[in-house]
């Protein structure tokens, strides 16, 4: 699932398929959610599965399949293989024997807004338990409203800045003169760097809101 549509993106850039192609702007939203995954999306490497609380005790105990990341309050589990959506493949468990071998157990079914993940099959107590994530304070599988938004901004800059490079700022036919709009990359790329401030300051009271709460 793309993170913005090109419908979207021709509305705020003015662009018609004789100025990009559906092809290209597609590309581009491509590379786009990889840049914008890289900004707020924070990435955690092989955290231990322990008690968290009452309700999500990560008991590691032979017929226990449905464990919790620490980072679930006031966040998300995010877009971590960078294609748009989030889903099994976002997120990877080890198990590790006592011996220390070490397999990958098979995730079946996540909850983001939970930080939720249940296993195929439960591991036995003498097992420890690893998993690796990536975790943003906004919904990247809906979108959330201001994450799409910083996606079509940041994809307009791009499809601006392919069309414009290498190109004349002017260009004259005897009395009639083309000027280009060479200042379109700048534009919405500042608006795209002011949308995903909000997105991470935002985030950041929201999770300070939570952690008063509980």
């Amino acid at each position: 699932m793309a993170i913005t549509t090109k419908a979207k993106v021709r509305l705020l850039s003015n662009l018609t398929t004789n100025d990009i192609s559906d092809n290209d702007v597609d590309s581009i939203i491509v590379e786009v959610t990889k840049e914008l995954n890289s900004m707020i999306n924070v990435k955690v490497v092989r955290e231990r599965v322990l008690y968290i609380d009452n309700t999500r005790q990560n008991d590691v105990n032979g017929s226990n399949t449905t464990f919790y990341v620490k980072n679930w309050k006031g966040k998300y589990l995010a877009d971590r293989d960078n294609d748009g959506d989030v889903d099994t493949s976002d997120v990877l468990v080890h198990i590790v024997s006592s011996d220390g071998t070490e397999t990958t157990a098979t995730v079946s079914s996540i909850d983001q807004d939970d930080g939720k993940f249940v296993l195929s099959s439960a591991p036995t107590s003498d097992k420890e338990v690893y998993v690796t994530y990536d975790w943003t304070y906004r919904d990247v599988s809906t979108p959330d409203p201001m994450v799409e938004l910083a996606a079509t901004l940041l994809t307009c800059a791009y499809c601006w800045l392919k069309i414009n490079t290498g190109m004349a700022p002017q260009q004259s036919w005897g009395n009639v003169k083309l000027y280009r709009h060479m200042d379109a990359f700048n534009t919405y790329y500042a608006r795209f760097l002011k949308v995903v401030s909000q997105i991470n300051d935002r985030g950041i009271i929201d999770s300070r809101e939570a952690k008063d709460i509980f």
